[in-house]
C-alpha cells in the first residue's frame, strides 16, 4: 500500500487521489493543519477548501476561487484556484470593493452575527445526548452535524477573507512611511481573544493550587505512572481527598465546559481526542504554570496596550495630515478585524471539530457493540460516505446490515490502519505539480502558510547558506538564546521546560498553552498570519517562523538540548552550542 506505487494514491477517497490531470496545477502539503496522514474519515470531511469556494463567491472575490485539494501520500494538499481571466478580474473587482468596505465599517456587528450562528448552532448539537438515540435519530444527527461543520467553514472564510484584507491594507499604507510588518505586530497587540482566555484561566487555576498548598498533587500523580488517563483520574482522586482539593477541581470542570469541547492535536481531523476525553494535557500545563512562577497577565495586558498607544500616537503624528484619517481608517479595521484570526479557532476549528467527532464517535460506539469494529475509533478508518451507508443499513435491518458488512468492515478497517501507520515513515515533498505563469495572489496562501510568490517559484530559497543558520518569516520581533526543544506534535507538550525556545513543525492552538512558558519559538511551516506569529506577539516573545519556505525543515537540524539563537526582528535561527 505504501511502495512507490501506490503510496500516493491512498485508496480510501480515489476521488481525491492526486492525478495525471493534477500535475498541471499547482499543490501544497498543509503541514500547518496535517501535518501526520490524515485519517479516511478526516479526508472525507476536510470542508475547510468547500468553505474558502462558497466565501470566494459569496465575497465576488477577484483574486482566487478558493482551494480544492487531493491527497498524497495520505495528506492534505490544497490547491489554490486562481482567476485567470482579467476580463473577470475587472468585474468582479468593484463588487468585492463593497462588500469588504460594508464589512469592516460594520466589523463588530457583522462577526457577531458569525459568533450566534456558530454558537446556535453548535450548541444544539452540545444539547443531544447521543448515547440514547436510537439508531436512524443518531444517523440523522450525524448528518446535520456534517452539513453544520461545512457552514462553520463557510463562516469562517466568510469572516477571514475580509480580516486578512483589512491586515494587508493596512500593511500596504505602513510601507509608504517605512513600517515594516514586523513593526506593525505593535499597532495591533493587546486585543482579547478566546484562546488568551484559556490561558488566563489556566494561570488562574495554577495561582489557586499554589495559594491552596495542592501543588504537590500533580508530582504525586506523575510519580505514580502509567498513561495520560490514568494520571488525569489519580489527580482527580488526590484532590478530592481534601476540602480544598474538592474545590479546585471543581474550578477545573468548570474550565472544562468552556474550553473542553477541543483537540488535544488541533489538527483538521476529528480522529484525535478532546481536552473532555483527555484532560491531562491541561493538568500538565497548570503544573508547568505552577513550576515557572506567575505571570501577571493584567500586567502583562496593561504594558502592551500601552506599548500599541504610544506607538500608534507617535506614529500619527509624523504622518502629513491629510494622510491621517485615511491611516487611522486603516488602522481601526486591521484592529477590529486582527484579534478573528486566533478568535474564529474556538468556534471552528475547536469546537466544530469536537461535536464533528463526538457524532461520528457515538456511530463508532454502536459499530462495536454490535461487533462491526474491534474498538469504537476505528471508525475513523472508515469514510463519512460509507459509515452512512453501513448506518443506513442497520436502520432498515439489523440483520441485514450485519451481513452486509460483517467481513468487509473489519478487513478494510485492519488495511487502512496499517496503511495509515506505514505513511507516518513516507516523508512527502512541501509542493506538488506546476507554479502557475501568473501570481497567486489569494491572501490566505499568503499569510497563513507564507506561500508568496517568491516562495513558490523557489527564489526564497536561501543562497550562499550557513552552516547551522537558517532563515524563515520574521514572526515577532526580539532577539533570544536558550535551550532548544523539539517538540513534533501535542503528544510531546508535557515535554516543554520553562525558559526553553520551542522548535516545531508548526503550532495550532492546541499549542497556545505553551507559549507563557517558552522564550521564543521557530517553525518550519507558516507565514506572518499564523498562529506561531500572532502568539508569539501577543506573548512578547521572538518568532522565526516558515524555515521551510527558505528550503529547509528547522526541525531536522535541531535536536532537543542544543543551545540555539532566534532573532525574529530579521528571521534568523541559529545553533551557537
Amino acid at each position: 500500500m505504501t511502495d512507490k506505487e501506490n503510496s500516493h494514491g491512498v485508496e480510501w477517497l480515489p476521488e481525491r487521489a492526486y492525478r495525471e490531470t493534477d500535475k498541471a496545477k499547482l499543490w501544497f502539503h498543509d503541514s500547518l493543519h496535517n501535518n501526520p496522514p490524515i485519517t479516511p474519515m478526516g479526508a472525507s470531511v476536510y470542508h475547510w477548501p468547500r468553505g474558502t469556494q462558497v466565501a470566494s463567491e459569496w465575497f465576488s472575490f477577484p483574486y482566487s476561487l478558493g482551494f480544492d485539494y487531493v491527497l498524497y501520500d495520505g495528506r492534505i494538499y490544497p490547491g489554490p484556484m486562481p482567476v485567470i481571466d482579467p476580463e473577470e478580474v475587472k468585474a468582479k473587482e468593484p463588487i468585492f470593493g463593497a462588500k469588504l468596505k460594508e464589512a469592516l465599517d460594520n466589523w463588530p456587528k457583522f462577526y457577531a452575527e458569525g459568533v450566534e450562528e456558530w454558537t446556535n448552532a453548535l450548541s444544539y448539537l452540545r444539547g443531544i445526548n447521543k448515547r440514547t438515540l436510537p439508531l436512524d435519530r443518531l444517523l440523522a444527527v450525524l448528518r446535520e452535524t456534517v452539513q453544520i461543520s461545512k457552514r462553520s467553514w463557510e463562516l469562517h472564510f466568510i469572516y477571514m477573507y475580509p480580516s486578512i484584507f483589512a491586515y494587508m491594507t493596512f500593511e500596504g499604507i505602513c510601507k509608504e512611511y517605512d513600517i515594516e510588518e514586523r513593526q506593525m505586530r505593535v499597532f495591533l497587540q493587546g486585543f482579547e481573544t478566546k484562546m488568551f482566555e484559556l490561558d488566563r484561566a489556566m494561570w488562574r487555576l495554577a495561582d489557586l493550587a499554589k495559594e491552596m498548598n495542592l501543588a504537590d498533587v500533580f508530582d504525586r500523580a506523575d510519580q505514580s505512572g502509567g498513561a495520560n488517563d490514568a494520571k488525569a483520574e489519580t489527580i482527580k482522586k488526590l484532590m478530592n481527598e481534601t476540602e480544598m482539593g474538592k474545590v479546585w477541581w471543581d474550578q477545573f470542570e468548570n474550565l472544562l465546559k468552556q474550553f473542553g469541547r477541543r483537540s488535544t492535536a488541533a489538527m483538521f481531523d476529528p480522529y484525535y481526542p478532546t481536552w473532555n476525553e483527555d484532560p491531562y494535557p491541561v493538568i500538565s500545563t497548570i503544573k508547568t504554570y505552577i513550576q515557572k512562577g506567575g505571570f501577571d497577565f493584567e500586567e502583562h495586558t496593561a504594558k502592551i496596550i500601552a506599548e500599541r498607544d504610544k506607538y500608534i500616537a507617535e506614529t500619527i503624528a509624523r504622518i502629513p495630515e491629510h494622510d491621517q484619517e485615511r491611516f487611522k481608517q486603516a488602522l481601526l479595521h486591521a484592529q477590529y478585524a486582527y484579534p478573528f484570526n486566533e478568535d474564529h479557532n474556538y468556534y471552528v476549528e475547536q469546537w466544530t471539530y469536537a461535536e464533528l467527532r463526538y457524532s461520528i464517535q457515538e456511530c463508532g460506539y454502536r459499530l462495536q457493540k454490535l461487533g462491526l469494529t474491534e474498538k469504537e475509533n476505528d471508525v475513523f478508518f472508515l469514510t463519512i460516505a460509507e459509515l452512512e451507508e453501513v448506518m443506513d443499513d442497520l436502520v432498515i435491518s439489523q440483520t441485514m446490515g450485519l451481513q452486509s458488512h460483517g467481513v468487509r468492515i473489519p478487513s478494510l478497517i485492519a488495511d487502512r490502519k496499517k496503511a495509515w501507520n506505514d505513511l507516518k515513515e513516507v516523508k512527502s515533498p512541501p509542493i506538488l505539480g506546476t507554479v502557475p505563469e501568473g501570481r497567486v495572489d489569494d491572501p490566505v496562501f499568503i499569510k497563513i502558510w507564507g506561500m508568496t510568490d517568491e516562495v513558490i517559484r523557489g527564489n526564497a530559497i536561501t543562497k550562499d547558506r550557513v552552516e547551522g543558520r537558517f532563515e524563515g518569516f520574521p514572526g515577532a520581533p526580539g532577539v533570544v538564546e536558550g535551550v532548544a526543544r523539539v517538540i513534533m506534535g501535542y503528544e510531546g507538550f508535557q515535554e516543554v521546560q520553562p525558559d526553553e525556545i520551542l522548535v516545531a513543525p508548526f503550532t495550532t492552538p492546541a499549542w497556545t498553552p505553551l507559549f507563557s512558558k517558552i522564550r521564543g519559538v521557530v517553525t518550519d511551516s507558516g507565514g506572518m498570519l499564523a498562529h506561531a506569529a500572532i502568539c508569539a506577539r501577543e506573548y512578547d516573545i521572538p518568532a522565526v517562523v516558515g524555515t521551510i519556505t527558505r528550503g529547509f525543515r528547522v526541525t531536522e537540524h535541531i535536536t532537543t538540548g542544543m543551545r540555539i539563537r532566534i532573532d525574529g526582528t530579521n528571521g534568523v535561527a541559529e545553533i551557537i552550542g
